[in-house]
């Protein structure tokens, strides 16, 4: 598709995409997938962004819905806009316009009780994303969070041996806005 692009738009420098919500036309487990493959889709295309649409207000689209009105599109063009004025118009943000990505997750304790997870920007905590963390897909065991800079810390309230750390599944989204 990006080859395609690059022949009927040859002088196109930025391609901008939408990530999928959880659930998008009703799709079914696998659009987690969908979702993972469209975070990382920076790591091979270094002029392709992505922009997150789970901080869309609930209320434009429901559970499941492949469509919004039109204040949820509008909503959509307020999360792009910064973006496309930094990389068309030079604009130096004040704070992060994208969504954050995660580079790593590890275990920070022996007793495997506590994961950080690292992120490519400064991000903060609140307690209630908590209910959308899952480890080898069963609802995390957080007791508590923190943030300081890139790095998310979660203290868990039993030792974990999972080997995939998942943040929210389409089988356990409410479709409330996320930020």
């Amino acid at each position: 598709m990006a080859a395609a692009w690059k022949q009927d738009y040859p002088n196109i420098q930025h391609y901008y995409v939408f990530q999928v919500w959880p659930l998008p036309c009703s799709m079914g487990p696998k659009d987690d997938y969908i979702r993972e493959a469209q975070r990382t889709l920076p790591r091979l295309f270094s002029n392709l962004r992505v922009m997150s649409t789970i901080g869309a207000a609930s209320e434009h689209a429901g559970r499941g819905s492949c469509h919004f009105d039109l204040e949820g599109y509008a909503q959509f063009a307020r999360f792009m806009s910064p973006l496309v004025e930094q990389d068309n118009y030079g604009l130096v943000p004040q704070q992060a316009i994208t969504a954050p990505s995660l580079i790593r997750a590890w275990f920070t304790t022996a007793a495997k009780d506590e994961i950080a997870l690292e992120f490519g920007q400064p991000v903060t905590w609140k307690d209630e994303v908590q209910r959308s963390i899952y480890l080898d897909d069963a609802l995390a065991p957080i007791g508590s969070g923190s943030a300081s800079g890139n790095v998310i810390l979660l203290k868990l309230t039993a030792p974990s041996n999972a080997k995939a750390i998942t943040y929210l599944t389409g089988r356990g989204w409410d479709a409330s806005p996320r930020t």
